[in-house]
C-alpha cells in the first residue's frame, strides 16, 4: 500500500511540473497580455502606435488593395441596404 501511495504522489508532482512547464506557460503569457492592458502607460502606448499608423496609412497614395476595395465596398453596400431598408 505503501508503494502505491509514493508512486500515486511521484506521478501527481509529475503531471504538475509538466503542466507548469506546458500549458502554464502558455496561460502565463496571456495573463501578462491582460495585465498590461490594465496599466495606464500600457494603454497610452497602444493609442499612440494605432495614431502613427494612421498617420502612416494617411500618407500613402492608396491605402487599400484592390480586393480589399471591393470587399469593402460590398460590405457598405450591403449595411446602406439594410438601414434603408423598412421594418
Amino acid at each position: 500500500m505503501k508503494l502505491f501511495l509514493y508512486k500515486t504522489i511521484i506521478v501527481i508532482i509529475a503531471i504538475i511540473v509538466v503542466f507548469k512547464l506546458t500549458i502554464g506557460q502558455i496561460i502565463r503569457g496571456y495573463e501578462d497580455k491582460i495585465m498590461s492592458l490594465t496599466d495606464k502607460k500600457s494603454r497610452e502606448e497602444i493609442v499612440e502606435k494605432i495614431k502613427e499608423e494612421i498617420e502612416t496609412a494617411n500618407k500613402k497614395d492608396k491605402i487599400l488593395d484592390e480586393d480589399e476595395r471591393k470587399i469593402l465596398s460590398t460590405f457598405i453596400k450591403k449595411l446602406k441596404s439594410e438601414l434603408n431598408a423598412p421594418n
